[in-house]
């Protein structure tokens, strides 16, 4: 269970730049819903929109070939012991 509460895109009472972009995030990804960390950002409307500005340029507008990008990921991953 979550601390925070967890802000979903179709929620009429959400703040209107969290709806915005978590319908972005949801439409780039292909899927209607919406995942939990972005949801749980979006109880910050501007911090998400910088978290989804930022993960654009590191995972979209960078010189990395998708095999290098996710190496480097895969090393970050390995580094800091994630088991995920």
């Amino acid at each position: 269970m979550s601390r925070l509460p967890l802000v979903s895109s179709d929620d009429e009472n959400a703040d209107p730049l969290a709806r915005e972009v978590l319908k972005g995030v949801a439409a780039a990804r292909g899927r209607s819903v919406d995942p939990n960390v972005y949801r749980a950002v979006a109880n910050h409307p501007r911090a998400l929109q910088k978290m989804v500005e930022f993960g654009t340029v590191v995972y979209f507008q960078n010189s990395m070939t998708p095999a290098q990008r996710e190496l480097a990921y895969l090393t970050a991953s390995v580094t800091n012991e994630c088991h995920y």
